[in-house]
């Protein structure tokens, strides 16, 4: 099967993660319309990292699907997408690790925020391992995209659900000190 005609066969699938990558960045840009200060350069840092990891997740899955639905004969637009994605990507993940770990917040230092860019990390070593094979016209290799796709989905959903918490917690701290203050006799 020629690389154009295994392509179409993936037309569903790209469109799909097209509209879903792009309907979860709108909704990204909403939580952080209404909570500005996280992504303000005074913000904290783990959370400004993990506002534009998650959103730099969805924009490649939303490019790598855009170029996928391209009309094309050959593989070799999505390898060259899959070339600049995947080295760029390991660049940021690299970048954003060694800022979180500066954030004086444990929550973003810790190991356990390791744990969220190992996800993207892999996705990135996927494009750039089948870099070579799309641009050879070796049309399997599409198959391996859904595993980039299921990982970058995977780190940017669960980014989204720390990050939503982690506003929510914020939010509620001022709230909880208050109610720990004694009122006064005047009822100020």
């Amino acid at each position: 099967m020629t690389y154009a005609d295994q392509i179409g066969t993936w037309q569903g699938f790209y469109t799909t993660v097209a509209g879903l990558s792009a309907g979860l960045v709108g909704l990204l840009f909403v939580a952080l319309g209404l909570n500005p200060q996280i992504i303000t350069a005074g913000g904290p840092t783990g959370m400004r990292v993990l506002a534009a990891q998650t959103f730099h997740n969805f924009l490649v899955l939303l490019v790598i699907a855009l170029v996928a639905l391209v009309p094309d004969n050959t593989g070799r637009s999505l390898a060259i997408t899959l070339l600049i994605v995947g080295v760029q990507g390991v660049i940021r993940v690299a970048l954003d690790l060694r800022r979180a770990r500066r954030d004086p917040d444990p929550t973003w230092s810790a190991l356990q925020a390791l744990t969220r860019y190992v996800s993207p990390a892999l996705a990135y070593a996927i494009c750039l391992w089948l870099v070579s094979d799309l641009w050879d016209g070796v049309t399997e290799a599409l198959g391996g995209i859904v595993a980039i796709v299921f990982l970058l989905l995977l780190s940017a959903t669960a980014n989204c659900w720390d990050l939503l918490e982690a506003i929510g917690n914020r939010d509620r701290e001022p709230a909880a000190r208050g109610h720990d203050r004694p009122s006064s006799p005047h009822g100020t």
